[in-house]
């Protein structure tokens, strides 16, 4: 089992370097000139205008502020990328910035769980594809934007945070400084950098395609999504699978000189704990780690880092 492992992430990791030489020049290091990142586990949003911060501001989410948005009326707060589909100047709390929920990801997501339809996930991907409005009609739930209305609500004697239906909240005075920076189109980053490394990025994998799992003992599907972000160390391509057994795993290729050049360092951490173990395979190093163990934990880091200050390479609403 551990040599067909080995041999399978061989064979990947060829065929995704062939795949990142052909379409690599098209990928560049900084994405945006502008955008916005929103850190639930901070509650913070951030402005960014040519990868620097220019202005922050406390913000309020989702009576559920934790989990990630996946059907109406939960009550949280989505995470992924999304961008500024319309904007209303006079709305019921101040001002408000339309965001593009459910995006590719949120669909995705959805087909798998059974809340939406193919055809459903086809109209939602289409609309995406074309920059335009997403679907309101679906289990999904809609209407997720940034308003105004203060981060924190009277509710009897008390104030009450993480008071929205799922919206992102902020105070009217800084609603207007948000409002005035964003145009329609302009991206916003949703992540939790509380959360463990793999659901963390897992919002922001491009869905790529289904595999049907037919090992011993195991059967079923496992879902494949990847994206790219600039690092320290490089351009680097992360790849996140999932059965319907939960069974998850993360492969990475690091490209430290730039994707003209074959992979300075790959790693596939088949149980997806962020740690090297039985099963998992590691190749080359990052050069400023004593231990091949430290060397992926410190990529996971800046992985961590790289989200954080908006650094995707490819987003999947584009």
């Amino acid at each position: 089992m551990k040599e067909n492992s080995l041999k399978l992430f061989t064979a990947l990791t060829s065929f995704l370097a062939g795949l990142i030489l052909l379409l690599g020049c098209v990928y560049a290091e900084a994405v945006y000139s502008k955008y916005v990142v929103i850190d639930k586990g901070l509650h913070r949003l951030y402005l960014y205008r040519d990868g620097k911060v220019i202005e922050s501001f406390a913000v309020s989410l989702g009576v559920d502020s934790i989990s990630p948005k996946s059907r109406r009326g939960d009550k949280s707060t989505p995470e992924g990328c999304y961008y500024v589909t319309y904007k209303k100047n006079n709305s019921r709390f101040h001002k408000f910035l339309g965001l593009s929920y459910p995006n590719k990801v949120d669909a995705w997501l959805g087909l798998r769980k059974r809340l939406i339809s193919l055809s459903e996930y086809r109209i939602i991907a289409n609309a995406i594809s074309t920059r335009g409005l997403p679907p309101v009609c679906t289990s999904l739930g809609s209407g997720v934007g940034i308003h105004g209305g203060g981060v924190y609500r009277k509710r009897g004697k008390s104030r009450m945070r993480d008071w929205t239906e799922g919206c992102i909240a902020v105070n009217d005075k800084d609603m207007d400084v948000i409002y005035s920076f964003n145009d329609v189109g302009d991206i916003v980053i949703i992540l939790n950098s509380k959360h463990q490394f793999f659901d963390m990025m897992r919002p922001f994998g491009n869905p790529l395609y289904i595999d049907q799992i037919s090992e011993p003992g195991r059967k079923g599907k496992r879902y494949i999504s990847e994206l790219r972000l600039a690092t320290v160390f490089g351009q680097a391509l992360l790849r996140l699978k999932e059965g319907n057994d939960y069974s998850r795993s993360i492969e990475i290729l690091l490209f430290g000189d730039g994707i003209s050049r074959p992979p300075s360092y790959m790693v596939f951490d088949r149980n997806a704990d962020g740690k090297l173990g039985f099963g998992d395979k590691q190749t080359g190093s990052l050069g400023t780690a004593n231990k091949k163990q430290n060397s992926y934990s410190r990529l996971l880091e800046e992985f961590k880092k790289a989200l954080i200050k908006g650094h995707l390479l490819t987003c999947p609403e584009k």
